[in-house]
């Protein structure tokens, strides 16, 4: 797929890169992969901000199909947008390739199975006034899908002050998203407590 090769390269561009601090790191659940990996430049890597990580094989957290979970995200650089929430039963992330050109300014961003979507951490500095404190990390109460089987819980970062407005109008969302995610094993029995499982 052409969009999978840009991305590739793009990931091959940025690990090579020099430093860069992470701009997310999901705190709970565990995610796949740090995210300070690569000097955060693995947020990048769509669709789950973790380029070493096999979705099929890595262990997961068994939590109750249905249930109420608390996410949290520290946010390390602030940008006015949003968190979004979603989650894929694909565990390669095939359906969870985010949409990188929207038709102009005022057409939503598209989410796949979106759980929350919610206003990023704020400072005066970067021109947003909602969501959470700068000083404190983004907390979320996130309702689980009630069904059975392996999941990828998705946080991404959507900064609004990255889009590209082209020539035509449409907007470049090339350099919007940082992403990470977390494996969960989702049960209709037992407690629901975020054990970890591995297949």
């Amino acid at each position: 797929m052409k969009s999978h090769y840009f991305l590739a390269t793009a990931m091959a561009a940025l690990l090579a890169s020099p430093a860069a601090s992470a701009h997310i790191d999901l705190i709970s659940p565990t995610p796949l992969q740090d995210g300070h990996a690569y000097d955060g430049n693995a947020l990048k890597a769509a669709p789950f901000g973790a380029p070493d990580v096999d979705g099929m094989t890595a262990p997961s957290h068994t939590v109750a199909a249905g249930s109420v979970i608390d996410v949290e995200v520290n946010v390390y650089k602030l940008h006015p947008g949003e968190i979004v929430i979603s989650y894929t039963r694909d565990l390669t992330g095939e359906d969870a390739y985010p949409v990188y050109e929207i038709a102009s300014i005022k057409t939503p961003i598209p989410h796949t199975n979106v759980l929350l979507q919610a206003a990023a951490p704020c400072s005066n500095s970067v021109g947003c006034t909602t969501g959470a404190p700068a000083d404190e990390p983004f907390r979320a109460k996130v309702k689980l899908p009630d069904i059975e089987g392996d999941i990828m819980l998705i946080a991404r970062q959507v900064m609004r002050d990255k889009m590209i407005v082209n020539d035509d109008g449409s907007v470049d969302l090339s350099e919007v998203y940082y992403h990470q995610a977390a494996k969960l094993h989702l049960v209709r029995t037992g407690t629901g407590q975020q054990s970890q499982h591995s297949e």
